[in-house]
């Protein structure tokens, strides 16, 4: 069996890490001459910048891909009072509760707001079909926790709305915990005590993770872009920009597509339109990531944690803030801080397409303000524009997931964040799953 992998993202790669662990035969195409996909790092002077994630949760199969690619001695983990976020409500900020229960001691909530909450518990379960995270939360906690709490977090995991989101594909497990104890708050509390992976960073920037991966494979093919699948007589070829190794005349068993929805769309448009037109469908956040540095004597706020969340509601200019140089030191010089702005987004997409100038001044402004800041300037200021970055589990995915699934019968798999989840972790995992069914089905055919 021989496969072809589009795309040396991080879910490509770990799919091809996990082929090669298993003896399946693959070729992975990436049409860039770097691997990473989302996952972009750069030392730019004396600054560590992540365009991307800029940090991971780790889970067992990060761990494992931590300790197999000698990265170990890589691995920064910040201090436990910098893991603190906060959300800034009428000019105040306040420490996100580590518990429900600590969301009732504090002054974030309105009283009928915290009355609400502890009749969570008594609120009997139900099966809403396509309910979305706003719903769910406004029925079982009321619209002040959707205003001030779900809204920020959701822009600062995924950068979307959760007026659009599914509550089944974005959090399935809150649903979960509905379906099985009653109520949301019965089942967090009876999962207390499940640990929860610690977040971490590396040394070089996350895209160490990726370049330690494509630095294992034996078949990575970079600046080979795929233009075209074709299918003949049960197997695929490929058409191949720069084939100087003439992979477009193998024959591949399985395709498996880790692309962005919109660009595995054109890929597939003459052999599974069908597909194709579902996967064009998918809704991306345009997001822009600034950072910005100044002297640490200027900055006049605290900076003990990992960083805020700005609440729609409020009307910010950024949906949030990291504290990179409190989160990770190291990122800028020791006189210095660092932020990482967010602007866009779906629920202010029409920002993140502001010209940089206008971007710049409204992020250095904001942060003036909020932070206490003296400089009249910055020290540094850098931008990157991601128009497609981060996939939205609308109405629109399900039809695409359910696709997924039937083309898997003609060995065209895909495997990206569309489908995985948004998360690095969630990748890394779907990836060693479908791995794992891949060689189950080369089992099976022989």
């Amino acid at each position: 069996m021989r496969v072809a992998i589009i795309g040396a993202g991080i879910s490509g790669l770990a799919l091809a890490y996990y082929l090669q662990k298993l003896g399946v035969r693959y070729d992975l195409f990436e049409c860039n001459t770097e691997v990473g996909g989302v996952i972009k790092s750069r030392r730019q002077g004396a600054y560590q910048l992540e365009f991307g994630p800029h940090s991971l949760q780790m889970n067992e199969e990060l761990q494992e891909l931590i300790e197999e690619l000698k990265l170990e001695d890589q691995v920064i983990r910040p201090a436990t009072k910098s893991q603190d976020r906060y959300i800034r409500k009428d000019g105040e900020y306040y420490c996100i509760p580590s518990s429900p229960r600590r969301l009732l001691l504090n002054d974030f909530f309105h009283w009928r707001t915290k009355l609400k909450i502890t009749q969570e518990t008594t609120l009997p379960p139900q099966e809403i079909p396509e309910e979305t995270v706003s719903h769910f939360f406004k029925r079982r906690f009321g619209q002040e926790v959707v205003d001030y709490l779900v809204k920020p977090m959701v822009a600062g995991i995924c950068a979307g709305d959760p007026d659009k989101l599914l509550l089944e594909k974005t959090f399935p497990a809150l649903k979960e915990l509905e379906r099985t104890h009653g109520s949301v708050l019965k089942g967090l509390d009876l999962h207390k005590d499940i640990p929860r992976g610690q977040i971490f960073s590396l040394e070089q920037g996350l895209q160490s993770l990726p370049k330690a991966i494509g630095s294992k494979l034996i078949s990575l093919h970079l600046d080979h872009k795929v233009e075209m699948i074709h299918k003949t007589k049960g197997k695929y070829l490929l058409s191949i920009q720069h084939d100087v190794e003439g992979l477009a005349d193998v024959e591949f068993d399985a395709v498996v597509v880790a692309l962005p929805a919109h660009a595995a769309a054109e890929l597939l448009d003459y052999t599974m339109p069908g597909f194709a037109a579902a996967l064009q469908n998918v809704t991306y956040a345009p997001l822009t990531v600034v950072h910005t540095a100044y002297r640490k004597h200027s900055v006049g706020f605290p900076l003990d944690g990992f960083g805020a969340l700005h609440p729609q509601k409020d009307q910010p200019f950024s949906s949030g803030n990291i504290w990179n140089s409190s989160l990770f030191p190291r990122t800028c010089p020791d006189d210095e801080v660092l932020f990482s702005s967010f602007v866009g987004g779906s629920q202010a997409p029409e920002l993140a397409n502001l010209p940089d100038a206008d971007i710049f001044l409204q992020v250095h402004q904001e942060l003036k303000e909020n932070y206490s800041i003296s400089s009249n300037m910055p020290v540094f200021q850098h931008c990157y524009r991601w128009p497609t970055g981060l996939p939205q589990a609308d109405m629109f995915i399900t039809d695409v997931h359910q696709l997924a699934e039937i083309v898997e019968e003609d060995c065209l798999y895909s495997c990206s964040n569309w489908i995985a989840g948004t998360s690095v972790p969630d990748c890394v995992k779907y990836a060693k799953q479908l791995a794992q069914k891949i060689y189950s089905r080369r089992i099976s055919l022989l």
